[in-house]
């Protein structure tokens, strides 16, 4: 029950040669889902989890298209032993997009796209920001660790912010802050990027205070949940003309509403919530979940899997 594509025929197929008894049904509806439900071992997809859980006797695996897990009911989950995979397959796509947000805002692009459109050549139209040279990235998981990669390798130092300091992951950043210690690097960051998944401890993580305590040039990027940021601050600190410049592809409420304030906030950047997206994603989870369906079966570790926190 696949909630960002329709499954193509070559995909069932090969999910049915995986094992000759394999069973594959495909929910295209609420009313199928939960009808189906009861007699399913492994859900792919997650679009009408939450429906299905209370009769999902047989359940054992949830595998998930997305890669934040907030939306789903991990308590449920947890509670009765399901194991839930996610999908972080699109972390190197969101990252470069987050990256080339950042870039745009550096060089002036949507004031170069707004002189296009109204067919006016004026080079003193444009104005730049300073080159960054430090990067700040909120959440070292796998979006935060393919972003750190690829700023240090354009040649930005990279400070990577995580909730416990973990040595595994200092390896991907100059340096590794914790959640106690991170807000005194704010004011030598030239790009600041949030990646960070939404819990009760992340909602308005990057609150006026952290907006303020960046420097008047600083460019800031979400690309993790739009709670995380708090979004009447931020039209507040850019109308006081704090900041170089902020790219959005997440925000508080998705839809934005065609009113809503935050499309007037001057120099922001808004993506509708589109980091993830390129032409072959579909192809690649379909090969994913395949993959992953076959370690299942040869009772092998699967990847990407979720560690429920203990309560």
């Amino acid at each position: 029950m696949y909630s960002t594509h329709k499954p193509s025929g070559e995909h069932l197929c090969r999910l049915k040669a995986l094992r000759d008894s394999l069973k594959v049904i495909v929910a295209t509806t609420e009313e199928e889902a939960k009808a189906m439900a009861p007699e399913v071992e492994i859900i792919l997809g997650h679009r009408y989890l939450r429906q299905c859980l209370a009769v999902a006797r047989r359940l054992r695996w949830v595998q998930s298209s997305a890669g934040g897990v907030d939306q789903l009911p991990c308590e449920g989950l947890a509670s009765r032993g399901i194991l839930l995979t996610r999908t972080t397959l699109s972390s190197s796509v969101i990252a470069r997009h987050a990256i080339t947000l950042a870039w745009a805002l550096t060089r002036g692009l949507p004031q170069a796209f707004k002189l296009q459109a109204s067919r006016r050549w004026d080079p003193a139209g444009v104005s730049f920001l300073s080159m960054p040279r430090q990067a700040l990235v909120l959440g070292m998981g796998c979006i935060g660790r393919t972003l750190a990669a690829q700023l240090r390798s354009e040649g930005l130092r990279v400070i990577g912010v995580k909730r416990t300091l973990d040595e595994s992951v200092r390896a991907w950043c100059d340096d590794l802050r914790d959640t106690q210690t991170w807000q005194s690097a704010l004011p030598e960051v030239d790009w600041c990027f949030v990646a960070l998944p939404l819990t009760e401890t992340t909602r308005h993580f990057v609150d006026e205070t952290v907006m303020r305590a960046l420097p008047a040039h600083a460019v800031l990027v979400n690309v993790g949940r739009g709670e995380v940021l708090d979004t009447e601050a931020l039209i507040r600190v850019l109308n006081d003309g704090h900041l170089g410049g902020v790219a959005l592809d997440v925000v508080e409420k998705q839809p934005l509403h065609s009113d809503d304030s935050l499309w007037q906030a001057p120099r922001l950047l808004i993506t509708p919530y589109v980091a993830a997206h390129e032409p072959n994603r579909a192809a690649a989870l379909e090969r994913f979940f395949e993959s992953q369906v076959q370690r299942y079966l040869d009772g092998e570790p699967l990847e990407d899997v979720v560690v429920f926190d203990k309560q």
